[in-house]
């Protein structure tokens, strides 16, 4: 975040009697520089150009300290302060009026709110807010299994995703363990021709899915393909019968998944790649699908074809995708992806999308790298 010092934000700089004076005033932007808060930026020096005509301006660094300093509370924090205090007093001995809606230990609660705020309840009047978290004590009391963006709506006006995280309050405000649950992960297959698979091959996008579902080339004419939506399907539950579902994109009268419930459900020893776009968030995609699939690696193949347009100036700049915040992983712990693929973006400070995967290209490109 920037504040640029200009006549409206900073008159003073502007309306500076003489050079004494505003030699002044920049000392003591220096000052509050060094103490780390903020950091100074300014236009290159220039002949005659003065110190307000050099466009300065101030970036946060360290927002909570400056905000200590200055004493200054933001407001999201000034209504959660209201409401602990609101909620300390409702469940004291002698406000309380409905034991049913008290946690057991209203202290750990407190604590727990305190460092952890509910902020999307920010705005709402602090006796509507408070019933909401008494609705939501009764229903972790009343043990109902549901799902956990199902209870969210039904307690917190409609806000799905607002217990989301949340299982430590879940747990002090008298939630049984697995009481509420994460929605199925939803994996949908691709089989082979003939439905017999010699390996399983994970696709992050469902253009690329769907396009090498229909191609079927030699390369993957044996590989069961899957599309489980990025992230989701690195999950744990993954290979639970509870957490997870399967749907066949095309089946027939004849289609059989227990080779599939074999080797995602059993112990089968089926060989796992994974193909996504060609950048970090792709390989940490990879970090964690080998967290269930120990033996995970990279698509050769695939991957090969982004690396090359990579080589050849393809991809795209990170901030020109709206990746620029995507962190490098490091490692992934697969060999191809730490020597090859990461090293390569690294390199170039490029990423490729994976729907520029062309597979009419792969048998000369794979050949020829």
């Amino acid at each position: 975040m920037r504040l640029s010092l200009d006549q409206k934000t900073a008159p003073e700089l502007h309306s500076a009697a003489d050079a004494d004076q505003s030699q002044l005033l920049v000392m003591l932007l220096d000052d509050l520089c060094e103490t780390g808060w903020v950091a100074l930026r300014i236009e290159p020096s220039r002949p005659f150009a003065t110190f307000t005509e050099r466009k300065p301006r101030l970036e946060l660094c360290h927002f909570d300290e400056l905000a200590s300093w200055a004493g200054y509370t933001p407001q999201a924090m000034r209504w959660q302060r209201r409401w602990l205090a609101h909620l300390a007093a409702q469940w004291t001995a002698g406000s309380v009026t409905s034991v049913g809606t008290v946690p057991a230990d209203p202290q750990l609660v407190l604590d727990y709110l305190a460092r952890s705020p509910l902020t999307q309840l920010e705005g709402l009047d602090l006796a509507e807010a408070t019933r909401s978290l008494s609705a939501l004590i009764e229903l972790c009391r009343a043990g109902r299994p549901m799902a956990l963006r199902e209870a969210s709506a039904r307690v917190f006006q409609g806000r799905s995703k607002l217990l989301d995280s949340r299982g430590e309050l879940l747990r002090l405000l008298g939630a049984s363990a697995g009481q509420f649950f994460e929605p199925p992960i939803q994996l949908l297959l691709a089989l082979p021709r003939d439905e017999g698979f010699a390996d399983v091959l994970f696709i992050e996008n469902l253009v690329t899915f769907e396009r090498m579902a229909d191609a079927r080339a030699q390369v993957w004419d044996r590989s069961l393909l899957v599309y489980a939506a990025g992230f989701r399907g690195s999950a744990r539950r993954l290979r639970s019968r509870q957490g997870c579902r399967l749907y066949v994109r095309t089946p027939s009268p004849h289609t059989d998944v227990s080779a599939v419930e074999s080797w995602l459900f059993g112990a089968a020893d089926v060989p796992v790649t994974f193909f996504g776009d060609l950048d970090f968030s792709g390989m940490q995609i990879l970090v964690n699908l080998r967290e269930v699939f120990p033996g995970a690696c990279a698509w050769q193949p695939g991957y090969r074809i982004l690396v090359h347009s990579l080589s050849q100036g393809g991809g795209h700049l990170p901030q020109q995708a709206l990746k620029a915040q995507q962190a490098d992983p490091g490692e992934t712990g697969c060999a191809y992806a730490d020597r090859e693929l990461l090293p390569a973006m690294r390199h170039h400070g490029r990423f490729v999308d994976q729907e520029s995967f062309d597979y009419e290209q792969l048998q000369s490109t794979t050949e020829g790298v």
